[in-house]
């Protein structure tokens, strides 16, 4: 497909793939409703919505599968190849075949031919949509084209779940994909340990930037501030915009205060950089709070309170400046 970001390791695929989080068996019942239509459609006793990762097959809707998720190296998955070309793939006859005869599926007896088309969601191909027999089989034309067609509703359906989730103004995370995704990183401490560190963020004065500049003016320093801080986060972080002129950072896999530090330092370097607002130069500041827990059982809530409280402690220092809370710690 042409324009569109394909490559099992590209790195903006991979990033794509972590934001859509798409764990397998989400029971959704639209990409459910594709995979069910398929299978009586096309009579395939397996067909999937399969999120590729790196050796890796997560089935965000499935039949046939029965697990979550499959582990295949890239060289020998039907899948992979859709994903690294960007473009639909028919084998009639896998045991035949040079390369996917060696599929462990294929040596198991379980496929015998494949089907199966880009997912592509924002102009990155996140997976296939794909159909497999147990035995050889040519698939017919009208076959096809019912494939093709329920891959761009699968399509269809990511994106607009992704809409809901992205701030329109930005395209970054918005209130509720953060939520979830702060929910999802405390509960990860209890397995894996490390610290989760909240940052809330507002620009200093906006009003009056607004009142002055105007609210495009507002607009294009929201969208630039968002580009900005994310040259200089991690790719695993998250940067959201909750509304107005706030924006919260969530980082997990934290080992220390200082590697936080560092991460605050590089965001208020990248806002003292020169702007230029609609041919005006002008300074933007902005005051950050800091907020860290190393326990499962904080509540997302006071974690987010404490880095708002600190964020209007930084307020009172001129500047584009940052406050920690007092960090909270594992429960005796």
């Amino acid at each position: 497909i042409d324009g569109v970001i394909t490559g099992v390791r590209d790195p903006r695929r991979l990033k794509a793939v972590a934001d859509a989080d798409l764990a397998g068996h989400l029971g959704d019942p639209d990409l459910d409703a594709v995979v069910a239509t398929l299978r009586l459609a096309c009579q395939s006793p397996i067909v999937v919505v399969n999120i590729v990762g790196v050796g890796l097959q997560t089935y965000a809707a499935e039949v046939g599968v029965g697990a979550p998720c499959t582990s295949v190296p890239d060289g020998l998955s039907f899948c992979a190849e859709v994903v690294d070309t960007g473009r639909a793939m028919t084998v009639s006859d896998a045991a035949a075949h040079a390369v996917y005869s060696q599929n462990p599926m294929v040596l198991g007896g379980v496929i015998g031919a494949y089907a199966g088309v880009p997912l592509v969601d924002n102009g990155i191909v996140l997976g296939s949509v794909a159909i497999f027999d147990d035995h050889a089989r040519v698939f017919s034309a009208d076959v096809l084209d019912i494939l093709r067609h329920q891959g761009k509703l699968a399509g269809s359906v990511l994106a607009l779940r992704r809409s809901a989730r992205m701030d329109a103004l930005t395209g970054l995370p918005n209130r509720a994909l953060y939520g979830d995704r702060l929910a999802g990183a405390l509960a990860r401490l209890e397995r894996h340990g490390g610290m989760v560190c909240v940052m809330y963020l507002d620009i200093d004065d906006f009003k009056i930037i607004n009142d002055t500049l105007g609210h495009g003016a507002g607009d294009d320093i929201l969208v630039e501030l968002g580009r900005r801080l994310t040259s200089v986060l991690r790719p695993t972080d998250t940067l959201a915009r909750f509304g107005g002129d706030e924006f919260v950072i969530l980082c997990e896999d934290l080992v220390s205060v200082e590697q936080a530090e560092d991460l605050v330092a590089r965001m208020v370097a990248a806002t003292t950089e020169p702007w230029d607002i609609q041919g005006r130069s002008m300074p933007v500041h902005v005051s950050i709070g800091v907020a860290m827990t190393d326990s499962a059982r904080t509540e997302a809530s006071a974690l987010l309170g404490d880095a708002d409280a600190a964020m209007y402690l930084a307020k009172k220092e001129p500047g584009s400046t940052s406050v920690l809370a007092p960090r909270r710690r594992t429960e005796s």
